[in-house]
């Protein structure tokens, strides 16, 4: 199973500054729009686990920002984990504008957390099995 999924986003005007880029706070939504993608190729949906009863809220972001990105430009966030989850689990994206030059890069991670408790929990089982053929780098 492939560790990388691809997501393709055109920048909409909203999503920009006075200056015309896109705005810092944006970068967020788009990783969590590689996210989604990325745990959608497993068949694994954000509202299924919380129908299970798991939340997944971040813990830290990080966002490093190379180039910048302006209205109508089409993007590709790429977006993969390094290794198995355990009670939390990182995910790296990297965007890259129709030229192929990164323009932004950075990671996310989130906490398994039971919804009853709101306490962490080790990564559900069903979830790992999921992830069992992930071939890493």
């Amino acid at each position: 199973m492939n560790n990388i999924s691809l997501s393709k986003i055109t920048v909409r005007y909203a999503e920009t500054d006075q200056m015309g880029v896109v705005h810092h706070s944006v970068y967020p939504l788009y990783f969590e729009i590689g996210r989604l993608d990325w745990l959608n190729q497993f068949d694994l949906h954000y509202h299924k686990m919380e129908e299970d009863g798991i939340m997944l809220p971040v813990y830290d972001l990080h966002v490093k920002y190379h180039r910048p990105v302006k209205f109508g430009e089409n993007l590709i966030v790429k977006t993969s984990l390094n290794n198995l989850p355990d009670v939390k689990i990182k995910f790296n994206y990297r965007i890259f504008n129709e030229k192929q030059e990164l323009v932004t890069s950075g990671y996310t991670t989130l906490v398994f957390v039971n919804a009853s408790s709101r306490k962490p929990i080790k990564c559900p089982t069903y979830i790992l099995n999921a992830f069992q053929k992930i071939k890493f780098d």
